[in-house]
């Protein structure tokens, strides 16, 4: 019959002691990983919270895995091989496997306090899920249902020691922790039972992961045998669920690989789990045939080999798979040899090794064959008869047939004794392949772990590499600046000498485009000329020909008074305010040829004084008096345009201020050397005060004498440029 079949779902290379005590008690095992077991994706709160790990009253471990990665990175903070636990913080665990697992890494009693639940630290080991069960626990607090009766576990488990959450609350003294820190080292997941107990206890509850649970993908060959368990005449099989999330990655990859029927038979093997929560998680996704087994390895084992009992009858444990090999192979050559052709007796049913079906039906044919008596027996002729014995050729002719059926009878012997030593041959390597496919499964799926780990570590490193990549960019850029100010500070006198020629002559050159300034632009050059020739160097000898021949470009500039021309202009804005309009009520003043005929009548006035004085006397007095008397009253113009005499007060203002704008526009294009513009608004200042003011006032004639002199000094002069020095001097540079 063939042996039972026991699935083992905790992570990949945390069931081989399990696994070798099944195979040893006579169970095949089947390697089903449900749950991988990582590093924490982001490891910096743990290595913080493990650089002030003495900081902390109590650090609490959920697990043999968590005791693992933190002591490695408890290692890695302190820079050493192995980690130094201070021997003042206790450590707490939840069962005898985290026990076993801190004293491999020398926190024992009594150099350091290790608290554990009852039992823990004198069960065997194992007792702690190694496949994360006992910390699923322990996040989660025992129970995943918030309304979960924590004496029902109790109850349900008073046939040996619990290993959980409520365990080790048990075993401490809230009193003591309360306002103190403590750190709980756990994977990723789960409700804090135990934080929050010792948070309402007013202890300072730190959690930080050191590893996480994700979810594997089990290979092909592994489903293959699954469904191949799900056949009709499959051999039994059971299932170790050992923690809930087992049960759940279960349920979800039954729902993604299995096909309805399958699925619906999967729910219906026989399960075995160590924890009342696990069976009650199994029982609610819909697994039926539940049987709960002791906490550890042992009671685990005890558990198979009790549904093996029950379901496939009494297993026999073999040594070894040779020596069960080599006892069938004997009892089969027993049974077939010639000795026992007469009289065939089988073996006892109890000393048979458990073999393929193949083997029991190859092993039935050939003992059927063997005690089935051969033809020459039957024909040979019994000695002392009273047969003739004429000749020695009948003799002859009747022995030939019976040498003949023996000869068939033992080829027929030695064929099938061959035949059935091969199919043991067969099955033997059947079953050591299957063994070796599920080691190689095992380690498959170890590898996977480890690639995920690898590649977390790559991405890392990638992180890590960009961040020194952006650093060696920074450290690049800096280096040019400095190699910028080390070339700057490693300058020569004559470098300087050039830098400095270079600037002065390049504001001058602004200075000569912006302003027209010929003598600023003149003196830069003619500077620069003389800071060349005390250098007296050969190589300035094309820079100092072209400096010449800017100076002289310089000097061939005609002189304009640009200046000149503009305050010209400001004093003409400024007099014409006052300038007389030919329609103002003031009386005009006197011309020029009038004063002159006053001066000459004053001259002959004095010339003959007496004579006036005898001959003219009040007549002449009375005359001026009247001529001047008459001249008030009646005046004669002449205008030649009659609109100027109209012009009304509000008018005057308003010719006044565009005969300023007009000057101040003709101002604004003589300093912007827009010659057009200035004199085209002169021109038209000019024209507007010859029409509307009176040309025969002396102020409205020297305002225009202004004028006439700001054109005549605003010439339009085209500036040369230091285009010639400049660009010497920068094939100076280069060289």
């Amino acid at each position: 019959m063939p042996r039972p079949t026991v699935v083992v779902t905790r992570p990949a290379g945390q069931s081989r002691q399990l696994t070798e005590a099944l195979q040893a008690a006579g169970l095949d095992v089947l390697s089903f990983p449900l749950l991988a077991i990582g590093p924490s994706a982001d490891d910096a709160p743990l290595r913080a919270a493990l650089a002030r790990l003495d900081q902390f009253a109590l650090v609490v471990f959920v697990s043999p895995n968590a005791i693992a990665y933190a002591l490695d990175a408890l290692a890695g903070v302190q820079g050493a091989a192995t980690a130094q636990w201070p021997a003042q913080v206790p450590a707490a665990v939840v069962g005898p496997a985290s026990v076993a697992a801190l004293a491999e890494r020398g926190i024992a009693p009594p150099t350091c306090r290790v608290i554990a639940p009852a039992g823990a630290a004198t069960n065997g080991q194992g007792a702690d899920d190694a496949g994360d069960n006992a910390s699923h626990r322990l996040s989660h607090g025992s129970n995943h249902d918030p309304n979960h009766d924590p004496n029902h576990d109790s109850n349900h488990d008073a046939d040996g020691p619990r290993f959980d959450s409520e365990a080790l609350w048990a075993q401490l003294d809230p009193a003591a922790l309360a306002g103190k820190p403590v750190l709980i080292v756990r994977g990723n997941g789960g409700r804090d039972w135990l934080g929050d107990r010792l948070r309402e206890a007013g202890a300072q509850v730190e959690a930080v992961e050191a590893y996480r649970r994700t979810l594997p993908e089990p290979g092909a060959m592994q489903w293959q045998a699954v469904r191949d368990s799900l056949q009709a005449g499959a051999p039994p099989h059971v299932w170790l669920l050992t923690s809930s999330e087992a049960v759940r990655n279960l349920d979800t990859l039954a729902r993604q690989h299995l096909s309805p029927q399958e699925n619906a038979g999967l729910r219906q093997v026989q399960c075995i789990a160590p924890h009342a929560r696990i069976a009650e998680q199994a029982l609610v996704l819909g697994f039926s045939h539940i049987l709960r087994a002791a906490p550890g390895d042992a009671g685990l084992l005890a558990a198979c080999l009790q549904w093996a009992d029950a379901h496939a009858g009494p297993v026999p444990v073999a040594a070894a798979p040779d020596a069960s090999g080599a006892s069938g192979r004997a009892s089969a050559i027993t049974d077939t040899g010639p000795a026992r052709a007469e009289a065939p007796a089988p073996a006892p049913a109890a000393a048979v090794p458990a073999t393929s079906t193949k083997v029991e039906r190859v092993t039935q044919e050939t003992t059927s064959s063997s005690a089935t008596p051969p033809p020459s027996a039957a024909a040979a002729p019994v000695p002392g008869s009273g047969a003739s014995a004429s000749s020695a050729g009948q003799h002859a002719a009747a022995r030939k047939p019976a040498a003949l059926w023996a000869l068939v009878a033992v080829l027929l012997v030695a064929t099938a004794g061959g035949f059935w030593w091969l199919q043991q041959r067969v099955d033997h390597l059947t079953g050591e392949l299957a063994r070796r496919q599920q080691s190689n499964d095992a380690l498959v799926q170890e590898s996977r772990v480890l690639t995920r780990n690898a590649q977390d570590t790559v991405k890392e490193l990638q992180t890590k590499v960009g961040a020194l990549e952006n650093q060696v960019g920074e450290t690049r850029d800096k280096q040019v600046a400095l190699e910028q100010v080390y070339q700057d500070l490693m300058r020569n006198r004559d470098d300087w000498e050039i830098a400095e020629i270079q600037q002065l002559l390049t504001n001058a050159g602004q200075q000569l485009q912006l302003t027209g300034n010929v003598q600023v632009a003149l003196a830069a050059l003619q500077s620069a000329d003389a800071r060349l020739a005390r250098a007296d160097k050969p190589q300035y000898n094309l820079l100092r020909r072209a400096i010449a021949r800017d100076i002289a470009r310089m000097k061939a500039v005609p002189d304009t008074d640009l200046t000149g021309a503009a305050i010209k202009l400001d004093e003409a804005i400024n007099q014409v305010d006052a300038l007389p309009l030919l329609s103002s009520e003031r009386m005009l003043e006197r011309t020029e040829a009038d004063a002159r005929k006053d001066g000459a009548a004053g001259k002959g006035a004095a010339s003959a004084p007496a004579a006036a004085a005898a001959t003219n006397g009040w007549f002449s007095r009375l005359w001026t008096y009247l001529r001047d008397e008459m001249a008030q009253v009646i005046r004669i113009r002449k205008v030649d345009d009659a609109e100027a005499l109209l012009l009304s007060g509000d008018q005057g203002w308003f010719l006044r201020e565009n005969v300023k704008l007009r000057l101040l526009n003709a101002r604004l294009a003589l300093l912007s050397r827009n010659e057009p513009v200035f004199r085209n608004d002169l021109a038209a200042a000019q024209a507007m005060i010859g029409r509307y003011f009176d040309t025969k006032s002396r102020r409205v004639q020297g305002v225009l004498t202004l004028l006439r002199q700001a054109q005549a000094g605003a010439v339009t002069v085209q500036l040369p440029t230091m285009s010639e020095s400049l660009g010497a001097l920068n094939a100076l540079k280069k060289e």
